[in-house]
């Protein structure tokens, strides 16, 4: 049996995991969203597993810390943790960028994880497992893109958490990796200039961009019994474009 802690359920990328993951009856499943429900509600009526849809604003401290609250309240160990909330990302000079926007990123991608880990982990420790998966960006790779410097702060820090929870766990039986595909189009595009979307594809060695189930295969192999010794590691998901 699973228990999986989902962590910005409503997003395409865990969407699609969702409806390509082998859920069995006895699997478990908390799936946290901010605004949007509908497609998670559906997706509920199709898969066997037991789904529960936790709202939480993680941009909001009230509201991750009792959403954490929760967590600890229901005693739930996870076996598997999904990372992947997001705030949607615009080009912008690092000039013209409040730190209120940047602030924003790192309280949804980092704060979170901090507040949701602090509540669960002791428990995952204490029976020795859990597979935790964080959704990062190929901006952590190599060469980050221009215009976009507090999206890669928040992607940073987060690698940054990831890897140092990674070495600290991993001898409590949790392997903790990350996730990082380059330019996805899903509607975490929308304020993007649609011309960059375009040039980015034809920049691409394989002519487009990456889809969320190019990622959800990856995922599938890190969060299976498979996975025995991989932890602490950045997987790039970039068709070529960065190694």
């Amino acid at each position: 049996m699973g228990k999986y802690l989902l962590l910005g359920a409503s997003s395409e990328l865990c969407l699609t995991f969702m409806e390509q993951h082998e859920w069995q009856e006895n699997d478990e499943i908390i799936a946290q969203y901010c605004h949007s429900r509908d497609k998670l509600e559906q997706l509920k009526k199709t898969i066997p597993a037991k789904m529960e849809l936790w709202q939480a604003d993680f941009s909001d401290e009230a509201s991750t810390t009792a959403f954490a609250e929760k967590l600890k309240q229901n005693k739930i160990v996870p076996t598997h943790i999904l990372h992947v909330p997001a705030v949607p990302i615009e080009n912008m000079r690092f000039t013209e960028i409040d730190w209120s926007d940047t602030e924003k990123q790192l309280n949804v991608q980092c704060r979170s994880l901090w507040v949701v880990l602090q509540a669960v982990i002791k428990g995952m420790a204490k029976v020795k497992q859990g597979k935790i998966l964080l959704g990062l960006s190929s901006c952590s790779i190599g060469v980050p893109p221009k215009f976009l410097a507090g999206y890669v702060t928040a992607k940073y820090a987060l690698m940054g958490m990831g890897k140092a929870l990674a070495s600290e766990y991993a001898p409590k039986g949790i392997q903790i990796n990350m996730i990082s595909p380059s330019m996805m189009e899903t509607k975490f595009l929308a304020n993007v200039y649609g011309g960059v979307v375009e040039q980015t594809a034809a920049a691409n060695p394989m002519k487009r961009n990456a889809r969320p189930e190019d990622v959800a295969g990856l995922m599938e192999y890190l969060f299976s019994e498979s996975n025995t010794f991989v932890t602490g590691v950045n997987f790039p998901v970039t068709g070529g474009e960065i190694f």
